[in-house]
């Protein structure tokens, strides 16, 4: 099985020939052989990484829907060839497998993170009998724990008076958010889909120009995975527990990755 990191990043583009016409002082690139995507499509699941400090209670598996999940396209990858696949898509260095960078699981989390960490705390709340400013409060301060590695603590401050401020926990007693990797191919064996976008831009007569692009494939199972510690706010602790069902449940409703508005990155 071949690194597909270095397959479509390096050797993509390895016997393509390439020959450079001149004309009114620029320089054209013209290519007299097309990639091979099939090797792409055809690509089979070889290497599942392990962490050893993760427990199972720490991981969830979600399963990616129809069309599917782009990750990645941001990346620099075309050449002007006709046939090749234009965007590009996030694959583990070392291993070649495609993943979901842990900064980019982090980010979609701590986006929508208060409103859902709210619903679910809110039997405690209304307990406690919080007023809205001391529930958002509340939800600030889980939020810089869980995603800064930071909490509130009370010093005084320069008139002499107790004030609340931000203190760095260690790296060791902080979340981390890993990268996300395929557990399981589709039905089909397949990990890898090819797809194809015809934007318009600003005028709706005018004829696309389809752009193709390598996706992750519909059916899909992605695992997510953490490590996670017990966050104390207030006389509230919030276990792993509660953290993995509020993080599944972000990611279960709005998705991750690119164009998630038209239907892609979406789990069951």
């Amino acid at each position: 099985m071949r690194n597909l990191h270095k397959l479509f990043y390096k050797d993509y583009y390895k016997d393509v020939g390439f020959k450079i016409e001149t004309k009114n002082e620029e320089s054209i690139v013209i290519s007299d052989k097309s990639p091979h995507n099939r090797e792409l499509l055809d690509a089979k699941l070889w290497f599942i990484p392990k962490i050893e400090t993760v427990t199972e209670k720490e991981t969830f598996t979600l399963i990616t829907q129809y069309p599917g999940l782009i990750t990645g396209v941001g990346i620099d990858h075309e050449a002007g060839i006709e046939g090749e696949f234009k965007l590009g898509l996030h694959f583990d260095y070392t291993y070649g497998m495609p993943v979901i960078y842990g900064s980019s699981v982090k980010g979609v989390l701590k986006t929508y993170f208060e409103d859902f960490a709210k619903d679910r705390f809110i039997e405690y709340f209304k307990q406690k009998g919080f007023s809205e400013t001391q529930t958002k409060d509340f939800l600030k301060e889980l939020l810089y724990d869980v995603f800064d590695g930071e909490i509130m603590v009370l010093e005084k401050g320069k008139e002499g008076k107790m004030e609340k401020k931000k203190k760095k926990k260690p790296i060791f007693d902080r979340d981390t958010f890993f990268d996300a990797v395929i557990k399981k191919p589709n039905q089909k064996g397949k990990i890898l889909d090819s797809d194809t976008l015809c934007p318009h831009g600003n005028n709706p007569l005018k004829s696309p120009k389809p752009i193709t692009f390598l996706k992750i494939a519909s059916g899909v199972t992605i695992e997510f995975r953490f490590k996670l510690v017990v966050s104390t706010i207030g006389d509230k602790k919030v276990t792993q527990d509660d953290k993995i069902n509020i993080f599944r449940e972000i990611l279960k409703t709005v998705g991750i990755g690119a164009k998630t508005n038209v239907g892609y990155g979406q789990f069951k």
